[in-house]
C-alpha cells in the first residue's frame, strides 16, 4: 500500500496536473524595428539597431522658433496574450539624441497606454537632457492593469520639441521600450535523463527560442563552470496545459544532448543573458546587474534505476515527487 501511493504522489502531469513554477520577473517589451510591434523579443547581439524619428512641429521666424506642438512618434503593440496576466508598466524607457547643432530639444514626451485600441492610461513627461548627446532617459509610469487572454496592449508615443530627435531602438543596448513586471512564463519540468536535459513551460507573450538559444540568453550550466553547448539544444512543441480559467495552452520544449556537467542548472532571462555578469551597457542590456535571472535547477528523471529509467524502473516519474513519498514510507516503518 506504501508502494502504491507513492506511485500515486509520482503520477506524471498527464494525470494529475502540477502547479507550475511562475516567477514575477520584470522585462523590456521593445520597439521593433517594423514600427509596429512591441515585444519582449531581442535582436542578436550582433544585429544592428533600428531608428525612429521625433519631428519637431513650430512656426519659425528667422532665428527664433515658436508655437511648437506635438507630432506623434507611431503607435506599437503586442500580440495579444495567451493566457491571463496582471500587468505593471513601470517605466518607459528612450535612447535618443536631438538631429539639430543649433538648437537644444526642450522636449516632452507623451505616452499613450492603450488596450484593445482602448485609451486606458497617459503621462507626459519632460526630457533630461538637451539633446546634445545619445543619452538613454527613464521615466516612472506606474500603469498596472488586468489583461484577459486575447488582449492586446499598445504604446502610443508623441514628440514635442524645437528640434527633430533619433530614436535608437530594437536592439541589445539600445532597449527603448517599456519596462513590465509580470509572470510571463510558467514552467512545468525540468529534468535530466542520461546525457539528456530538458525544461517544459508555457508563455504569456511567445517568443523565438532558437534565436534566443544562438543569443545565448539561456543556458544550461554545471558545476566547475561546465557549460552545456547550445548547438546541441533544440526547441520543440511540449504538452497541453489547463492554466487557473481553463485556458488550454501548449507548452514548449527546450532540450539539450550531449549533456557531461553535474549539479545542473537552467538560468534564463525572458530574452537575454550574460552568463559572465559583465555585459555594458544601459538599464536592462545584456548582463546588466538590474537584469533578473531566472534559476531552474534540474532533477534526474532516474532512482534505483538505469540513467533512462524512471522511479524503481518504471519511466516518466520525477525524483522531486517520489522522494516525499519514500521518505514517508521509511519513516512509517
Amino acid at each position: 500500500m506504501m508502494f502504491v501511493a507513492a506511485l500515486l504522489l509520482a503520477l506524471p502531469a498527464s494525470a494529475a496536473e502540477m502547479e507550475p513554477f511562475e516567477p514575477e520577473i520584470a522585462l523590456t517589451f521593445n520597439l521593433k524595428e517594423d514600427g509596429a510591434t512591441l515585444s519582449p523579443q531581442n535582436k542578436l547581439p550582433d544585429e544592428m539597431e533600428a531608428h525612429s524619428t521625433g519631428r519637431a512641429e513650430y512656426s519659425q521666424l528667422p532665428g527664433f522658433r515658436y508655437d511648437r506642438e506635438a507630432t506623434q512618434v507611431g503607435e506599437w503593440a503586442t500580440e495579444g496574450v495567451v493566457y491571463d496576466q496582471s500587468i505593471s508598466i513601470d517605466q518607459a524607457n528612450i535612447w535618443w539624441e536631438g538631429k539639430d547643432p543649433d538648437y537644444e530639444a526642450d522636449c516632452e514626451w507623451t505616452f499613450y497606454f492603450k488596450v484593445n485600441d482602448q485609451s486606458v492610461e497617459d503621462t507626459v513627461v519632460g526630457c533630461q537632457s538637451n539633446g546634445d548627446e545619445l543619452v538613454e532617459e527613464t521615466y516612472g509610469l506606474g500603469f498596472v492593469y488586468d489583461l484577459v487572454a486575447g488582449d492586446v496592449f499598445s504604446f502610443e508615443i508623441w514628440y514635442e520639441g524645437w528640434e527633430d530627435v533619433d530614436i535608437y531602438h530594437d536592439n541589445i543596448t539600445y532597449d527603448t521600450g517599456f519596462f513590465v513586471t509580470s509572470s510571463p512564463l510558467a514552467f512545468y519540468d525540468a529534468r535530466a535523463s542520461g546525457s539528456v536535459v530538458a525544461i517544459e513551460f508555457t508563455e504569456a507573450w511567445p517568443v523565438d527560442w532558437k534565436d534566443n538559444l544562438r543569443g545565448g540568453y539561456v543556458m544550461l550550466m554545471g558545476a566547475d563552470m561546465w557549460m552545456a553547448n547550445n548547438d546541441y539544444a533544440s526547441v520543440s512543441e511540449g504538452s497541453e496545459h489547463e492554466t487557473a480559467n481553463g485556458t488550454i495552452v501548449t507548452g514548449t520544449v527546450i532540450t539539450w544532448e550531449q549533456v557531461t556537467g553535474k549539479e545542473l542548472n537552467v538560468m534564463l532571462h525572458y530574452t537575454q543573458f550574460d552568463h559572465t555578469g559583465m555585459g555594458g551597457g544601459g538599464n536592462g542590456t545584456n548582463g546588466s546587474a538590474n537584469d533578473p535571472l531566472i534559476t531552474l535547477t534540474i532533477v534526474s528523471a532516474s532512482i534505483l534505476g538505469g540513467d533512462d529509467d524512471g522511479l524503481l524502473g518504471l519511466p516518466g516519474f520525477p525524483l522531486f515527487l517520489a522522494v516525499p513519498a519514500l521518505a514517508w514510507a521509511a519513516r512509517r516503518r
